[in-house]
């Protein structure tokens, strides 16, 4: 678990005692849940934040005519609920695992809210916290750039572009499913396909079920660095 911990920015340059330590004042436990299973639902109030320990999980949000919009696809040390927990915010997305999954959930309230401050650990935290609250808002303005600026094919190519800089080869396999990506990408999945069929038909990549091989024409997106990584 501490190796899990200490790859996200939460615990970043944290030993593994003062870890520990504060996992001890934020009164930390662990959850696991079965594939298919509704962690959070839309409405509730977060007020832990967790960490997936393995596993996967799907965010979601099911608007008023049943559509259902994929919003985040979370894997092994990756937070949840970040700004619901801070902010003590409901939340306006559902949480679904994709497999059988564990938790590390945190009551981050203990610190902010209910702690005197005085720890060297319980301020380091907090200030990795900040960072992290800052790095999950500028994603969710990337996404919302995307889904009112962009091109069904400006999509897919970020999208695409985005996990050639994750697997650092043109050839990768994908996460999510044809019905998950078009969910992702808030596009209809014929339309979707019929693009993918138009750019495999262009050279530009080639695809089977989730694996995809960007050719040399395929135009990549630069990758944006990540200061706090």
């Amino acid at each position: 678990m501490l190796e899990i911990l200490k790859k996200g920015l939460l615990f970043r340059n944290m030993e593994d005692d003062e870890i520990m330590e504060a996992l001890e004042t934020m009164g930390s436990h662990r959850s696991v849940y079965p594939k298919r299973t509704l962690v959070m639902r839309d409405g509730d109030a977060m007020t832990q934040v967790g960490i997936i320990l393995s596993g996967n999980l799907h965010l979601f949000h099911i608007d008023a005519n049943g559509n259902s919009n994929l919003m985040e696809n979370l894997g092994e040390g990756e937070p949840i609920g970040l700004l619901n927990a801070v902010g003590e915010y409901r939340l306006h997305i559902s949480a679904e695992t994709t497999a059988e999954t564990e938790i590390l959930f945190l009551n981050v309230s203990q610190l902010l809210r209910k702690n005197v401050l005085t720890a060297p650990v319980q301020i380091r935290f907090l200030q990795n916290l900040t960072v992290a609250v800052a790095q999950q808002a500028h994603r969710l303005t990337r996404k919302l750039e995307d889904s009112i600026r962009r091109s069904m094919r400006d999509r897919l190519q970020d999208y695409l572009s985005g996990q050639f800089h994750k697997a650092g080869k043109r050839t990768f396999a994908i996460p999510l499913n044809r019905q998950d990506l078009a969910d992702f990408l808030f596009v209809d999945r014929s339309a979707m396909s019929n693009e993918l069929c138009k750019m495999r038909d262009e050279g530009l990549l080639k695809f089977e079920k989730s694996k995809f091989e960007l050719l040399i024409e395929m135009p990549i997106t630069e990758e944006e660095p990540d200061p706090n990584q």
